[in-house]
């Protein structure tokens, strides 16, 4: 199997893995807050990481260590942003906030990285706004700011994880992301019990003892959310980015479907346009390049 289609394959089994992992989290959510659902994911998948990297150690170049820890930090950023929407709102509007990373991506490479935006990508920059306001009612409010967030973020993670190939083993940088994962949400919790953060849900990081079938979900989260991980790092790894972010929107519909199976609306007019938007503004980004 050639490099591109070995690709895809790994991505859309990456991105079937992810949606069970939000399924997973969504349970979850009904008892404990984002960072608590977040230092489980972690550490569970963390030990699982290292079962690998023991059984198969890693071969790392070296040499952009910041860019690793980076990586790490700003992508539990990400995940706790994520999990909080998860909780917050349907699995389906969820991952469609989180399929704004490529207009934020592109975004990025223009100011940050002076990189030039063709018409076409500008188009589909507005296109993907568009979206992003069709999903929010055009009402600008907290959770649909914490949304938008979640793609800014996601951007910032997944650039650091393609200049990190030809570096380090995919198991470095996901052993990265978990560890960072599990350490931030276990100081948060901790500094939850004797500090109230302001501007914060009052639960968000506070610890709650898992109780029955928690632990269950836990375990189920965290392993599925290793294998997503795995799973989605080598297809960057194996395929060119824009054809790797392509096959990832088959996330979209794999979380909608596990979102209704778990009691969610069907998808409203306002997801399903605004939905189809973004994911059309993701499209013309990659092919654009």
């Amino acid at each position: 199997m050639s490099g591109t289609k070995l690709g895809v394959v790994y991505m859309l089994t990456g991105s079937f893995l992810f949606a069970v992992t939000m399924a997973f989290a969504k349970l979850l959510s009904h008892s404990m807050g984002a960072v608590e659902v977040t230092f489980w994911r972690n550490i569970v998948g963390l030990i699982i990481v290292l079962w690998m990297v023991w059984r198969n150690p890693m071969q790392n170049r070296g040499g952009m260590f910041a860019t690793l820890i980076f990586r790490g930090i700003i992508g539990t950023a990400a995940l706790i942003v994520f999990f909080y929407t998860i909780g917050a709102t349907s699995l389906s509007s969820a991952v469609v906030y989180a399929k704004t990373e490529p207009i934020f991506t592109a975004l990025l490479a223009f100011f940050i990285l002076k990189e030039r935006l063709g018409y076409v990508s500008i188009f589909a920059i507005v296109i993907g706004f568009i979206g992003i306001a069709v999903l929010g009612r055009f009402e600008i409010d907290s959770l649909q700011v914490i949304g938008v967030m979640t793609g800014f973020l996601a951007a910032l993670a997944y650039t650091s994880v393609r200049s990190l190939k030809g570096y380090y083993d995919e198991k470095a940088v996901v052993l990265s992301f978990m560890g960072f994962g599990t350490i931030i949400p276990l100081v948060l919790m901790m500094a939850g019990a004797f500090y109230k953060f302001p501007f914060i849900d009052d639960k968000l990081a506070v610890y709650v003892s898992p109780q029955g079938l928690d632990w269950l979900w836990i375990v189920m989260m965290g392993s599925f959310a290793a294998l997503a991980q795995i799973f989605m790092t080598k297809a960057y790894y194996a395929a060119p980015a824009g054809i790797v972010s392509a096959a990832s929107y088959s996330v979209v519909l794999f979380a909608t479907i596990f979102g209704i199976m778990l009691g969610d609306i069907y998808p409203s007019s306002e997801v399903l346009i605004g939905g189809a938007l973004i994911i059309l503004s993701g499209v013309l980004l990659v092919y654009s390049k």
